[in-house]
């Protein structure tokens, strides 16, 4: 299959489906997958909360659910932008040394696409608009946690936030749903 992109960029709120479809993309293309994820666990291991407060700020502040969905959000947009810089040096990377890579995470957002002009660099936001889907996804996912209420909303809260940045932005948003047909929607952007 044909490739008109080094990196793919796939961001989404917790929950939207984002996994689900970027390993079958770098699997299609042949191409490593890079979970940006990762980068907060490993962030958290070389950094101290000084250095990285964005990074801590949920091991430093252990009542962090008490300030509410919309505070959560607020953190995990401040973790975002923590990330740009760094993000957009593995990206450059990439395209410098010709490895294409699918790049998908919570933490990829609107404002790190925009930094590219999408001739080797394509961008893409998985957004599933249905709170009680979210749920249910969390519930398939992770049965062991039970019913992810605060989870929820806050994925769904971020979700529909990242929505108005792609707009703002440019940037495609695809919604979830139809499952069967997103990762074919998203291949013909």
């Amino acid at each position: 299959m044909k490739r008109d992109w080094c990196v793919l960029l796939i961001g989404g709120a917790s929950g939207s489906g984002k996994t689900c479809v970027s390993y079958p993309i770098a699997k299609l293309y042949d191409v490593n997958l890079i979970e940006a994820d990762d980068f907060q666990v490993f962030l958290e291991a070389v950094s101290t909360p000084e250095q990285q407060p964005e990074i801590h700020y949920w091991d430093t502040h252990p009542d962090w659910q008490l300030e509410g969905a919309e505070a959560t959000v607020g953190q995990l947009i401040d973790v975002g932008r923590a990330f740009i810089p760094g993000l957009e040096a593995v990206i450059i990377n990439h395209i410098e040394s010709d490895m294409p890579v699918v790049i998908e995470g919570d933490f990829i957002l609107p404002e790190l696409c925009s930094l590219f002009d999408g001739s080797k660099v394509k961008s893409v936001f998985i957004h599933e608009p249905s709170r009680e889907q979210i749920l249910n996804n969390f519930l398939a996912r992770e049965p062991d946690y039970g019913l992810q209420e605060y989870r929820t909303d806050v994925s769904h809260k971020y979700g529909n936030w990242l929505a108005a940045e792609c707009s703002r932005y440019g940037i495609p948003v695809i919604e979830s749903k139809p499952w069967n047909t997103v990762i074919d929607r998203i291949l013909s952007m």
